[in-house]
């Protein structure tokens, strides 16, 4: 009924995204990497100034901590360009219906009253992230973000359910856009958030897409799966030939969603079968055909939904959905239908959303790219340790589904120093610092090319990632680009020097 109205461009299933990254209190052990990203060249160097003026990043995560004295300039403003607070209801933004929004205006009128009434940030991500793209240093000059000229639009997520979801991420972006679009001001937007569930997504709509938009660009982190045992693949050899993937549940898991992705244009039957050898019921495969029932000796309630094809990306698509899952090896068994070339990709939720005992047991660390990073008009990011400069292990690998190399490039990700919402400081590990070290660098980027020279044509989310990778710094005995780091290791001051 959905897909006959005109208006609908696509519908996608919703999902539950994690906000990626561990914080902890304090700095003990943290790490500020601006000088071996090579901003703080720029930062002391009379002669060229880059700092983000004149341009906003979006960060859309969990809030921020707006009296935070690195978010306030030295006449008592603040750095914050609007704030919209989902889960607060009040005065939503024009056309949209949930939330309020605060102008610069009302920030400041509170920053002036040492008001913290009109939003919060509970978890400490938004306000970490907006640090380490932006913050001043106030507190402590020596823990200033990359790009301190920077403004910033600030997207506090709601929950559904007691979880963030894909929609609200997706109109945080609507809003964010609009807001830069209506002010005439440049835009990066840090995704610090993502799922595994739309793995195989990495292509939008014409009219989504921001290869044609000048000024416009985003940076995402490409996911902290890479050694969470979530994924795994395999090839079905023809028609008919059946492959079998084991994963394992050690307590019982309330609710699961297993996502499969055949290779397009090839099909397979989707069975389950449980620890006690009962198998699912089967359907035919077409476009949102879905079958439902109960393993009887397990109590345990499960459907199997098929998309085929799925928009744009074209896959066969499907969902597997388990309620009070009970602890054993469970199976799910692909059966060839249509088979060309046979690869097929499956993944678990997000770890951060699974009891520990939860996993495949023939799992595979490569294409753990999460959704949005999976998209092709973006720069992902993965992360490696400053310490000793090997990849973070937990940092997603790629091909995409599709075939997209990603990550793009890898950037400081382990012990990472920013603002702690209270007026100190914490340290956050993961992908997300590793993507906001790069947003910060993509605006001093667009600062240069749109502000402070007349480089319109390179100011596309295309060009500037083409820029990047080409200024990374790679190692004489590392092949690249690899699935791993991508084209090497981010640096702002090699990635101006090639540019120019």
């Amino acid at each position: 009924s959905i897909l006959s109205l005109q208006s609908i461009v696509r519908i996608e299933s919703l999902t539950r995204i994690a906000l990626l990254g561990t914080i902890t209190p304090g700095t003990e052990e943290g790490v500020n990497a601006n000088e071996e990203i090579g901003v703080n060249f720029f930062k002391n160097n009379p002669n060229i100034s880059l700092s983000g003026r004149g341009v906003a990043i979006a960060i859309i995560s969990s809030g921020i901590d707006y009296l935070h004295p690195d978010f306030i300039n030295s006449d008592g403003t603040s750095k914050i360009l609007y704030l919209w607070d989902q889960t607060k209801e009040g005065n939503p933004p024009e056309g949209y219906y949930i939330g309020t929004e605060y102008t610069r205006e009302q920030i400041n009128e509170a920053i002036a009253n040492n008001d913290s009434s009109l939003s919060t940030d509970e978890e400490g991500y938004g306000t970490i992230l907006s640090g380490i793209c932006a913050g001043l240093g106030n507190v402590n000059s020596e823990y200033a973000g990359v790009a301190e000229d920077a403004q910033l639009i600030v997207v506090k997520l709601a929950k559904i359910d007691g979880y963030y979801n894909n929609a609200t991420s997706q109109v945080a972006s609507q809003y964010v856009y609009e807001k830069a679009f209506r002010s005439n001001i440049p835009l990066v937007i840090n995704y610090a958030n993502g799922t595994t569930s739309l793995a195989g997504m990495s292509t939008r709509s014409i009219i989504e897409q921001s290869y044609f938009t000048r000024g416009f660009c985003s940076v995402s982190a490409a996911g902290d799966e890479g050694n969470t045992q979530t994924h795994t693949s395999g090839k079905i050899l023809a028609s008919g030939d059946v492959n079998e993937i084991e994963f394992e549940v050690t307590s019982i898991e309330e609710q699961l969603e297993i996502q499969i992705w055949i290779e397009k244009p090839d099909t397979a039957i989707v069975t389950i079968v449980s620890p006690s050898g009962e198998e699912s019921k089967s359907i035919n495969i077409s476009d949102f055909n879905t079958i439902s029932g109960i393993f009887d000796f397990e109590n345990t309630n499960y459907s199997i939904t098929y998309i085929y094809p799925t928009t744009f990306s074209g896959q066969q698509q499907a969902i597997v959905n388990m309620t009070s899952v009970k602890s054993g090896i469970w199976k799910i068994r692909l059966t060839g239908d249509y088979i060309s070339n046979g690869n097929y990709d499956a993944y678990l939720p997000n770890r951060v959303f699974l009891n520990s005992g939860t996993r495949f047991r023939n799992p595979d660390p490569s294409s753990t790219i999460l959704y949005p990073a999976t998209f092709s008009d973006n720069i992902t990011v993965g992360a490696y340790d400053s310490i000793n400069r090997g990849l973070w292990q937990g940092s997603s690998r790629g091909p995409t589904i599709s075939g997209l190399l990603k990550p793009d490039l890898i950037a400081p990700g382990v012990n990472i120093i920013g603002p702690y919402p209270g007026g100190g400081y914490g340290t956050i590990t993961g992908t997300a610092p590793a993507a906001a070290y790069t947003s910060g660098c993509v605006s001093m980027f667009m600062q240069y090319v749109l502000l402070d020279r007349d480089y319109r044509s390179k100011a596309f989310v295309q060009n500037i990632r083409t820029i990047f990778r080409l200024g990374s710094i790679r190692s004489e005995d590392i092949l690249y680009p690899n699935n791993n780091t991508g084209y090497g290791i981010l640096n702002m001051r090699n990635t101006m020097e090639v540019f120019r």
